[in-house]
């Protein structure tokens, strides 16, 4: 009985994470990891395996590395150069410190059509790297709902 009540609670508290990807910054496949790491605890791993919880890690690993790098290969997509590149990174640390939970997003637009601006001059090539940038930036959200969903359904096999 009380197994029932924790799995759907659970699954429950999984589901917001679903829709937070598409937040930027928010770490809502960490959030997932949790829950199912507090579920393992409190079953006493009974459901949930240590080899299920790496399972579930290697899908979290997976989405950080989509995160860190879907805007700066959107923006390399787009012809950014490697100076662009790096004004865009250190655009997402200042924009997500200053303007959280957007500021990501507009530092790093930020920073590659600065850069190609002062490399090029020419504002249409700026403009299209830093939307590039952009572009890949959405893409690795919408990988990253189909990489919460598939934790969803993973966790759901290994504890059913």
């Amino acid at each position: 009985m009380y197994y029932s009540i924790f799995l759907i609670i659970s699954s429950l508290l999984l589901l917001p994470a679903i829709f937070l990807v598409f937040i930027p910054v928010f770490p809502a496949l960490w959030y997932m990891f949790f829950v199912a790491c507090a579920f393992a605890l409190f079953d006493g791993f009974t459901h949930m395996s240590w080899m299920g919880l790496g399972i579930l890690a290697s899908i979290v690993l997976l989405s950080v590395l989509v995160d860190m790098l879907s805007g700066i290969v959107g923006a390399k997509y787009g012809g950014a150069s490697k100076k662009s590149l790096i004004y865009g990174f250190v655009g997402i640390i200042i924009g997500t410190v200053l303007f959280f939970p957007f500021g990501g997003l507009l530092g790093l637009f930020g920073g590659v059509l600065l850069a190609e601006f002062l490399t090029h001059r020419n504002k249409e090539v700026a403009l299209k790297a830093a939307t590039g940038s952009l572009v890949g930036t959405f893409v690795g959200m919408i990988i990253n709902c189909f990489l919460a969903v598939s934790f969803l359904i993973v966790f759901l096999i290994f504890v059913l």
